[in-house]
């Protein structure tokens, strides 16, 4: 008898102990939301336009915590390496969950074994524009390839992150040029170089460059998908066929957190993402979520896609892992 109920706890303890887990208030502190990113890029304006609409939702402190350099690894592992109790989490792109897993040999974390996906904030980062100083001799893509064949090592490009320097590999290899990958930390610091000529051309996100484009103080060569507003700039797979950019923004947090806790917080999130005044702050940045935040295994199944899709748009570039 006391061998069978010894066999019996030993059955039940476990579920007790999840229960308990998962009843567990949330959030019982102030929640970081970690970004890659510096303040004003454009990853961190939706993540605070996120923080500020999950606070009034929860009633409790949600900040954006700012950590960009190392490819976002310093990011990535802040959360990677913080409780799985939900007070830590990673407003995260394409550039980490997709890109970098064919790019890179190694990687200080992993992308699917230490971080736990809650919900696809937003599946649509808009437009990306190839931007020139207006002193440039060209104003469109087949004019700035040409003045490059004829001029080789003479331009530069500036990208911030993965995605910019993938764009920038696809233009080299599709147009037969080398131009140089100028990587930068920060937006802002890669935006004011283009501005002042440092640097000969841009690629960045069209929504926070729109400004300076009305201003006069850049010219848009060319842009990665159809703006209905601005007809007049042609999109890149006018010029390279088959061009495709699967761009999008997920919330996770540490490996091993609870399942209804996370299912609490993917909750809340999509919430979030069918908050009017959310996704106001999304469109000032033309970004958008065409299909909400799915499910938490929604999400899993959304970022393997997505990561097989870039897979194949690497493997085209001929970009091999370092």
């Amino acid at each position: 008898m006391r061998r069978l109920i010894a066999i019996m706890l030993a059955a039940v303890l476990p579920g007790l102990a999840g229960t308990t887990h998962a009843q567990q208030p949330w959030p019982a502190k102030p929640v970081r939301v970690v970004v890659a990113n510096s303040p004003g890029a454009g990853t961190d304006i939706a993540a605070r336009g996120f923080s500020n609409a999950l606070s009034q939702r929860v009633g409790q402190s949600v900040v954006v915590e700012n950590r960009p350099g190392a490819d976002g690894y310093i990011a990535a592992e802040s959360v990677a390496r913080s409780a799985p109790d939900g007070h830590s989490l990673f407003f995260a792109s394409q550039s980490f969950f997709g890109i970098d897993p064919h790019i890179k040999k190694s990687m200080p974390v992993d992308p699917v074994r230490d971080f736990t996906p809650i919900a696809v904030m937003l599946d649509d980062t808009g437009a990306t524009g190839l931007f020139a100083h207006p002193a440039m001799p060209f104003t469109t893509i087949p004019e700035m390839v040409g003045y490059a064949r004829a001029n080789p090592g003479k331009l530069s490009v500036a990208t911030v992150v993965p995605l910019f320097s993938m764009m920038a590999a696809w233009i080299n290899k599709r147009g037969g040029i080398d131009i140089l990958d100028i990587k930068y930390k920060s937006s802002a610091q890669a935006t004011q170089d283009a501005i002042a000529g440092r640097v000969s051309l841009l690629l960045q996100s069209f929504g926070t460059m729109e400004q300076h484009v009305k201003s006069g103080k850049v010219r848009v060569l060319g842009v990665s998908r159809p703006i209905d507003d601005y007809p007049q700039f042609a999109s890149f797979a006018n010029v390279f066929p088959g061009f495709k950019q699967p761009s999008y923004m997920v919330l996770v947090g540490p490996a091993g957190m609870d399942a209804e806790l996370t299912r609490r917080i993917n909750r809340a999130a999509a919430n979030v993402v069918e908050d009017p005044k959310f996704n106001q702050d999304l469109s000032k940045l033309r970004w958008r979520n065409l299909k909400g935040a799915r499910t938490p295994e929604g999400t899993v199944e959304f970022l393997r896609q997505a990561r097989a899709e870039w897979g194949e748009f690497i493997r085209e570039i001929g970009i091999q892992p370092q």
